[in-house]
């Protein structure tokens, strides 16, 4: 049971062990459930976490976290931004942005955030009556933050073009502790104002980024070492030497200088994306476990401190102020940054229509209002709300309109299959042309300096996989990937690399050529899905059958049904699907095929 009181929600009565545990169980079921229903939606996993965790804190008080978590709340929110705020910085490499680009980004995590900031106060102090007269400042700062934990996955699903994708990518993380810092530093100025203390000083900022700095880049060096250490020795213990000194890094920062912790995470991650001496894969293990999870967990609590009551008070307001921020101040932000810059319009138009807000917008907020709110700030009980609607309106407003916002202005790369083919034999060849000349996107890897002469000659663009350099690398060479096929000729090799494609792509979507069994050094994966055609069809078969004169032919299916095979001497191997599906034939099922699909057949000579 909750009780309002000067505008902040206090508890009751405390929370037994048995209300914690169910809190925490709830959190944690509700955080992961509904990133797991946005991957079936194909949505923003915010799109769903924010709903949900807003209708838990109506429901039930056990997810609310003053409540649940008491006055570890806010330290838990530091930490767990942090952290994220470090794997971020792990996809910062330097040697993936043009130079101009980086200037660009500067621009726009200065500049930018200026008239942000600025064009957010104004319409703030105009919509809402009855905030203090600097909060309309403070809801500024808050709201100049993107971040990565909903810019990294919208690019991720639109796939813009490379130049648009760094940039967007590179102001998303850095604009997150610059915005903390800037919020940290109005919120003590309304603070003081409110008690009637000293405004903030100048050069405050540039004293908390420089501590932050000086502490991330010791942090770096350090964890290096442990790193280079661990790594040769024990490398499972490489996931808590790095969590152990993030959070050693923040804790120390923010104890010197408040908010400095977020300045020194983004550049521990930032210094280890940028040396190639230690690969930094297992430290990525971040991104599928931890990460998720805090930023699950972390939308959760926030959105489930909100109440209707809270919403419906701001609601019209906030969303005038959500236009004004998508029509009038990003545009205008985007402008001032990237003028007389590399950028084409349709690119800028892009980038101006991409600017949702994300956890930290949304910590930060929960955070200052509760400090103001029982400092009796006027308008403190708001700053939740109002940015609570900003973060919601703006996720699912781009998240559902950045993919064909970027077809429309031709800003984005393919977004059908791409299927990797690994090898580059004759018959190798013949499949990825096949698969090409049937709409597919197709990557190639291949090695031979003959074999990639002759897969240019027949109009494909051959490459050797750099998936193995390191974890930033593999990312980056999987990014559109969506279909894997192994089929060089040593088997070893192709059930190796199939079990590291599926931890990255699924086990639908990587296949191999059908092993010679005995002739493995390897002892082969018992009953294993995914062998191309049939267990018969090795790359020795392939060779012989190409050699004699078999080829790749389409066979268009009419009405439901296509002409029947001969199983002597014809095999399907795909089903593209009218819509650009891809469906591979494997040793144990053959997919469902309906009209205006087409099969590739491998055909023996007539």
């Amino acid at each position: 049971m909750t009780t309002r009181r000067d505008g902040v929600a206090t508890m009751a009565w405390k929370m037994s062990t048995d209300d914690v545990l169910l809190g925490l169980g709830l959190v944690t079921v509700l955080a992961v459930g509904s990133q797991l229903l946005a991957g079936r939606l194909r949505l923003p996993a915010i799109v769903v976490l924010l709903p949900v965790g807003f209708l838990a804190g109506i429901a039930t008080d056990d997810v609310h976290p003053d409540a649940l978590l008491g006055a570890l709340y806010q330290p838990f929110v530091s930490v767990a931004v942090g952290v994220i705020l470090f794997e971020a910085g792990l996809r910062l490499s330097v040697g993936e942005v043009a130079r101009d680009i980086r200037k660009i980004v500067g621009r726009l995590v200065s500049v930018g955030v200026l008239v942000t900031w600025a064009g957010v106060t104004v319409a703030v102090a105009l919509l809402f009556d009855g905030l203090g007269d600097l909060v309309p400042l403070l809801i500024g700062a808050v709201l100049v933050v993107s971040g990565p934990t909903v810019v990294l996955p919208l690019l991720s699903f639109v796939r813009p073009a490379g130049k648009v994708r760094s940039l967007l990518m590179w102001e998303g993380v850095l604009v997150d502790p610059v915005g903390a810092l800037l919020g940290v530093l109005v919120f003590h100025a309304v603070l003081a104002a409110g008690s009637g203390g000293q405004r903030w000083r100048p050069g405050e900022m540039l004293l908390s980024v420089g501590v932050g700095a000086l502490v991330g880049a010791v942090a770096a060096a350090i964890l290096w070492v442990l790193l280079r250490e661990t790594q040769r020795t024990a490398p499972r213990q490489a996931v808590p030497a790095v969590l152990m000194m993030v959070v050693a890094a923040l804790v120390c920062a923010d104890l010197i200088r408040e908010d400095a912790g977020f300045v020194a995470t983004t550049l521990m991650g930032a210094v280890l994306a940028n040396q190639r001496r230690i690969d930094v894969s297992l430290m990525l293990e971040f991104h599928g476990t931890l990460v998720q999870l805090l930023i699950g967990v972390l939308f959760v609590l926030i959105a489930a401190s909100v109440s209707p009551s809270d919403v419906n008070a701001v609601l019209p307001g906030a969303l005038v102020l959500v236009a004004a921020m998508v029509v009038v101040i990003r545009p205008l932000a985007v402008a001032v940054a990237t003028w007389r810059s590399g950028l084409t319009l349709r690119e800028r138009a892009f980038v101006a229509w991409m600017a949702p807000r994300g956890i930290v917008a949304g910590a930060t907020a929960s955070a200052f209002g509760l400090a103001l709110a029982q400092a009796k700030v006027a308008g403190a009980e708001d700053i939740l709300p109002i940015v609570f609607v900003a973060i919601f309106a703006t996720v699912v407003l781009y998240g559902l309109t950045a993919a064909p916002v970027a077809r429309l202005l031709g800003v984005a790369e393919t977004t059908g299959r791409v299927v990797l083919v690994v090898g580059g034999s004759q018959w190798a060849r013949a499949i990825a042309q096949a698969l090409k000349a049937s709409g597919l996107g197709v990557r190639l890897w291949s090695g031979r300096a003959d074999d990639q002469v002759a897969a240019r000659a027949v109009g494909l663009q051959p490459d050797r996989g750099r998936m193995m350099l390191d974890a930033v690398s593999r990312e980056a060479e999987l990014e559109d990937v969506t279909d894997a096929l192994l089929l060089t000729a040593n088997d070893d090799f192709n059930a190796l690399a199939a079990v590291a494609l599926r931890t990255e792509l699924g086990h639908g979507r990587v296949f191999r050529v059908a092993p010679e069994v005995e002739e493995m050094d390897l002892v082969a994966p018992p009953d294993e899905a995914g062998i191309l055609g049939a267990e018969s069809l090795t790359s020795a078969e392939l060779r012989r059958r190409f050699a004699n004169g078999a080829r790749l032919v389409e066979a268009p299916v009419d009405g439901g049904s296509r002409r029947a095979a001969r199983p002597d001497r014809e095999l399907a191997l795909f089903v593209v699907t009218a819509a650009g599906a891809l469906h591979v034939v494997t040793d144990r099922e053959e997919p469902p095929t309906r009209a205006g699909d087409t099969v590739i057949v491998l055909a023996d000579e007539q």
